[in-house]
């Protein structure tokens, strides 16, 4: 009788661990399948869900975004980087606008479908610009045709041209 009381409670013990490794291979199931959903162009293609329009005022932290950005020049680009002491593209994006109290995500192609686009003409310091493709690449625009980015392995956050980089699309964080 003890030893069928002590199997009783070893097999509901590993019932109950089964049942956890379980819950836990699904959210991270769910966090995959996320992830990789942000990353389909189709979800953050041009002109699918933000279509140009009247643009809106900057931002109020617009000031705190351009100074957050500016202070990282010259550090080391990483894959995936969002700060301290390297950055991607969007990574350096995201943690700008947070400077500017504005909650991005670690996506350029997400970024780009948050906000209402911005005619080329009309961009103003802080707003976010993108090449053809906004799901490859995005950077912060300074004015006088400037903008901040990370760009490649081996670079640093920079300021270059937008035409250096290709860049035809913009969008306004509000």
């Amino acid at each position: 009788m003890v030893e069928s009381g002590i199997e009783d409670r070893a097999s509901r013990r590993d019932g109950r661990t089964k049942r956890r490794a379980r819950a836990r291979l699904a959210a991270v199931g769910l966090g995959v399948a996320l992830s990789a959903a942000a990353c389909l162009p189709s979800l953050a293609g041009p002109g699918l869900t933000n279509p140009p329009g009247p643009p809106p005022p900057p931002a109020p932290g617009v000031s705190a975004a351009l100074t957050y950005a500016a202070a990282q020049l010259g550090k080391p680009y990483c894959y995936a980087g969002a700060g301290p002491s390297c950055f991607d593209c969007s990574g350096l994006t995201m943690r700008a606008w947070g400077a500017g109290g504005i909650v991005l995500p670690h996506f350029s192609g997400a970024q780009f479908s948050m906000f209402r686009r911005v005619p080329m003409s009309q961009l103003l310091p802080g707003d976010l610009v993108f090449p053809p493709d906004p799901n490859q690449h995005v950077g912060l625009y300074i004015g006088s045709g400037l903008l901040i980015h990370a760009t490649t392995p081996g670079d640093v956050v920079r300021v270059a041209t937008l035409g250096e980089i290709g860049i035809t699309l913009a969008v306004r964080p509000q």
